[in-house]
């Protein structure tokens, strides 16, 4: 990621983050509450997922929520293809959340059709997805200001959410208190940060798109719950568990080989752009100082300011604090802007 200030973040994918931050915690203070009068779990977690549902909406539409130029996508002459390319963006995360939605239907049908079941639908459980919510509602409030890039953080987020779904099997040995603690809580914090990626997602496409593609994502939820207690149902606990562990562990290798995809496409870009000439007329008006084009001619390349710091003898405070004027004066905000503003020059 670039080493750049807080200062730099994109702005409004950091007011997402923290609107979202509050959203998390909201629902899950509002399922404690709802869990109080009606003391059932399956019933809670619907109730609270359905205003979840109506919130984002509301925000969408009276625009609090909002896309930035990095994310949008808008609507086209060709709304099919809006949501195919839509579905398509999202679809690590989304697999992710259908994955977590599948673990929940296992715990449904267990307690409906009294099975035994590995997935825990406990109060205690329940409170400690609570637990693990509120903590993913914390991390969104300290990360909001650090992400440089927001390809790098999206990725990252799905990669360590699935390799958290992973803790329950560690602690599968474990009993009482201790297995609970080590199971729900890594998946209340994983659901709430994927489906906070999945929303961003959908914040970034077209209005029309963003109601089609989120009915689509949430009949998948359903579909989710409805298959994964269907498996446990009529094939058992053990079948229904190693399909859900086996679909894991297929997306955390997709996950990792999209960040791989994604560095690899954003080298291809620095070494089309490196071959660039940028002269100082094509950077006139924008007010950078000589060592400031020095060093955007190093960012270019894809250089980093310890890097550059070290190239012009400067110290690392220093060099950061080039990269921090420059991108305030080319108003970027990431390397993915910088590169769109240097092949945008003429």
């Amino acid at each position: 990621m670039n080493a750049m200030p807080q200062a730099d973040s994109n702005p409004v994918y950091a007011k997402n983050l923290m609107i979202l931050s509050a959203v998390v915690a909201g629902k899950a203070v509002l399922s404690v509450a709802i869990f109080t009068i009606v003391r059932d779990i399956m019933v809670t977690d619907i109730i609270a997922s359905c205003i979840l549902v109506a919130a984002i909406a509301l925000l969408v539409r009276g625009g609090v929520l909002r896309s930035s130029r990095e994310m949008e996508m808008g609507d086209s002459s060709h709304p099919l293809e809006d949501v195919v390319s839509a579905l398509k963006a999202m679809a690590v995360p989304l697999a992710g959340c259908l994955v977590c939605q599948c673990s929940l239907g296992i715990g449904w049908a267990a307690m409906l059709f009294g099975r035994l079941s590995v997935v825990l639908q406990t109060p205690e459980s329940f409170y400690c997805v609570i637990v693990g919510a509120l903590l993913c509602a914390l991390c969104l409030v300290a990360a909001r200001g650090h992400i440089k890039n927001i390809v790098n953080f999206r990725y990252y987020a799905i990669l360590s959410c699935l390799l958290l779904l992973v803790v329950p099997w560690v602690g599968a040995d474990l009993s009482g208190e201790a297995q609970v603690v080590s199971t729900a809580t890594p998946w209340g914090f994983s659901e709430s940060l994927l489906s906070v990626i999945v929303i961003v997602n959908l914040v970034g496409v077209g209005r029309r798109t963003f109601y089609v593609t989120g009915l689509i994502v949430i009949a998948l939820n359903v579909l989710a719950w409805f298959a994964s207690g269907a498996c446990l149902v009529l094939f058992g606990d053990e079948v229904a568990n190693v399909l859900w562990r086996s679909s894991l562990i297929v997306l955390i290798a997709l996950s990792a080989l999209e960040i791989l995809r994604d560095y690899r496409l954003l080298e291809k870009r620095l070494d089309e752009t490196s071959s660039r000439k940028v002269t100082d007329e094509q950077l006139v008006g924008y007010r950078l100082t000589n060592r400031e084009k020095e060093v955007l001619l190093f960012l270019v390349q894809g250089r980093r300011a310890a890097w550059i710091a070290q190239k012009l003898y400067i110290s690392d405070n220093t060099a950061r604090a080039h990269v921090k004027h420059i991108y305030q004066k080319l108003g970027v905000h990431s390397r993915e802007e910088l590169l769109d503003f240097i092949e945008s020059l003429k």
